[in-house]
């Protein structure tokens, strides 16, 4: 029997690993500010801890298999960094495409190509909001 050849990752491709680890274990260390900024907060809902939760389950661990793929450059590791690179590129497209529309629903009254994205509220009513009925009180 032949042994299967070990799978090795180029320099080029262990660097590429590397950056990806990086951007993936960024974004899980980026999830971390909402709920640091609302510690204490009494009107917290919990939904500051949602991005922590999903970026713990696939920023993570995508993370650490890029991260060890960089690192060792060959056999197990680097087919499940291949893997893992292509899952992650797919990621962080969608967290920057999120927040290129989330910018420009910011800064044109919540409208993105003259659709609006979710309630605008004058700063004055803010305070008077009902959070049952969605009107002024």
């Amino acid at each position: 029997m032949v042994a299967p050849a070990e799978t090795t990752a180029s320099p080029r491709w262990r660097r590429i690993f590397g950056v990806a680890a990086f951007i993936m274990l960024g974004l899980w260390a980026w999830s971390f500010v909402p709920p640091i900024q609302n510690w204490g907060n009494p009107n917290e809902d919990g939904f500051s801890y949602g991005p922590l939760f999903y970026a713990t389950l696939i920023c993570l661990p995508l993370g650490l298999f890029l991260l060890v793929g960089a690192m060792k450059g060959r056999g197990q590791p680097v087919r499940l960094a291949r893997v893992a690179f292509f899952i992650a590129a797919v990621v962080t497209f969608i967290v920057v495409a999120f927040n290129v529309i989330a910018g420009i629903a910011n800064n044109n009254d919540g409208k993105v190509f003259g659709i609006q994205i979710g309630i605008q509220l004058d700063p004055q009513d803010r305070r008077e909001l009902c959070p049952l009925c969605f009107r002024t009180v």
